[in-house]
């Protein structure tokens, strides 16, 4: 079953006009709200320009971690027409959470999907709801929770902390590193509980999420520090350890950097290939062109000439 985030907008004595419904508070940063006034934002037509270059090779991007699906997030807005009368007009908005792309919106019910440039967050709106004296209406928008950090890479930051500690045992880098990792694996249990626990409210888990993207980038630079002071103990951390490395940069592998190389060398041969039989070609084309010049000044000039005029009889 999926888990709503059910909020309704009842009409306050007093304190709404007719037709109007309430603003709704969702998340710390994102609301649900149903405006009296309401201006769209269209997504704008992106060109996409592609560059081919030959040197680049291919681009080893790391293999992201597949997160397991859990269940999906429901948020709804009320909208309520408190007037007894008459009936109104009104726009409906619901703004999505930041971490939210279109690939992980479900289904937007009679919404549609749309993205505020000014506020680079993505939202649903509809922008005429009528509705009749007293009429309640619910719209609902299914989206696809990303509020956890997967299990595999926090198993794998607590497995290399677990192999860098061990080979600072017996080193008198022994005591730093001990502290540097318990306090890792201390974070990440902390993670793993908050994350997994069911009693909290959505709300409080988004906010925990975010913290926990913080604490991960601050492990790492904790998992850093331990390799430094491993490198203090001899030597540089072995190769089976550096494949293991989750703080590994996403340079390309070695054979993606010899196919690199190989496209450099060909791309160089074919262009110096192109330069020289373009040269040789024009080389051709002026000797050429220097033949026919002289055999048509050549032929001219004789034409011009003619030939030598006849010697008069008894001429001196």
């Amino acid at each position: 079953m999926a888990l709503k985030l059910g909020l309704r907008a009842a009409p306050v004595d007093g304190g709404l006009p007719s037709g109007a419904t309430r603003q709704i508070d969702l998340l710390p940063e994102h609301q649900a709200t149903s405006h009296s006034l309401y201006s769209a934002f269209r997504i704008p037509h992106s060109a996409f320009f592609v560059s081919l270059l030959l040197w680049c090779g291919v681009v080893a991007l790391p293999p992201a971690m597949a997160a397991p699906d859990r269940e999906p997030v429901t948020l709804s807005v009320v909208t309520v027409n408190p007037s007894a009368d008459k009936t109104h007009t009104v726009p409906v908005r619901i703004d999505l959470p930041a971490e939210i792309t279109p690939g992980d919106v479900l289904d937007t019910g009679a919404l549609k999907l749309e993205f505020d440039d000014a506020r680079s967050i993505y939202y649903v709106y509809r922008e005429k709801v009528e509705l009749a004296p007293k009429e309640t209406k619910v719209f609902e928008v299914m989206i696809r929770d990303v509020w956890f950090v997967a299990d595999d890479q926090l198993a794998s930051l607590r497995n290399y902390t677990q192999t860098v500690f061990g080979r600072l045992e017996g080193t008198e880098y022994y005591e730093p590193g001990q502290q540097l990792g318990q306090s890792i694996l201390r974070r990440l249990d902390q993670i793993a509980a908050i994350q997994n626990d069911e009693t909290l409210s959505r709300k409080s888990r988004i906010g925990a999420y975010r913290i926990h993207l913080r604490m991960i980038d601050e492990i790492k630079e904790d998992l850093a520090r331990m390799e430094k002071l491993l490198t203090f103990t001899g030597g540089p951390p072995v190769p089976e350890m550096l494949e293991e490395s989750p703080l590994k940069s996403d340079a390309p592998s070695t054979t993606t950097t010899w196919l690199v190389i190989f496209l450099v060398v060909i791309f160089v041969g074919l262009l110096g290939a192109q330069f020289f039989f373009t040269w040789h070609r024009r080389t051709q084309v002026t000797q050429e062109l220097d033949v026919v010049r002289r055999q048509a000044f050549g032929s001219s000039t004789r034409s011009k000439g003619g030939s030598a005029p006849p010697e008069r009889p008894g001429g001196s």
